[in-house]
């Protein structure tokens, strides 16, 4: 009786004709492949992190919009409603219990040197003024600059011919923005 031949099973994948391994031309599609994957993931991430970036902005805004409410309602209570006009020129920051994130201090300059993605009172137009970090879906606002400016607007009453002298009635106070933008 002879030996029994000990046979090896097959492998799971074989190559044809012996190869053991990918080509030279199907590694570099793979590496495109995955290249093309990465920078469309990469392009989706900074579309995101923007769109994050606006909406934080806007929270902000709709908290000072809040704090003005309570500054303006408090001023009524105590009989301040002299004193609601100036609210228009004062720094719409100084409302809060806690400046927001970013945000730099006073300045007089129209365009001061700050940080993208910061914060900044502009004393001399009486705006606030946000610098966007990541602005790639921000336009081009009217005056050719990327920043984001809002102020206190006062509402008055029309004047009407029998009053001339006479101060117009207050009827309504809000944080607008100085140009219209459009960011997405």
């Amino acid at each position: 009786m002879g030996a029994v031949p000990v046979r090896t099973p097959a492998p799971a994948f074989a190559f044809p004709d012996g190869h053991s391994g990918l080509t030279l031309i199907e590694l570099i599609v793979v590496i495109c492949i995955i290249g093309v994957s990465g920078a469309l993931l990469l392009d989706r991430l900074r579309f995101y992190q923007e769109a994050v970036e606006k909406a934080l902005m806007e929270y902000t805004v709709g908290v000072l919009k809040s704090a003005l409410q309570l500054r303006v309602a408090a001023m009524l209570v105590n009989g301040e409603e002299r004193n609601i006009e100036s609210l228009a020129r004062s720094n719409p920051v100084e409302w809060l219990t806690e400046a927001p994130r970013g945000y730099r201090g006073e300045f007089r300059a129209a365009h001061p040197e700050v940080p993208r993605g910061s914060w900044y009172f502009d004393a001399t137009a009486s705006e606030l003024v946000y610098v966007p970090d990541l602005d790639w879906h921000l336009g081009r606002l009217a005056d050719g600059s990327k920043r984001l400016r809002c102020r206190v607007e006062l509402g008055f009453e029309p004047a009407k011919p029998d009053t001339a002298g006479k101060a117009r009635a207050l009827t309504g106070i809000r944080i607008v923005p100085v140009m219209e933008y459009r960011w997405f």
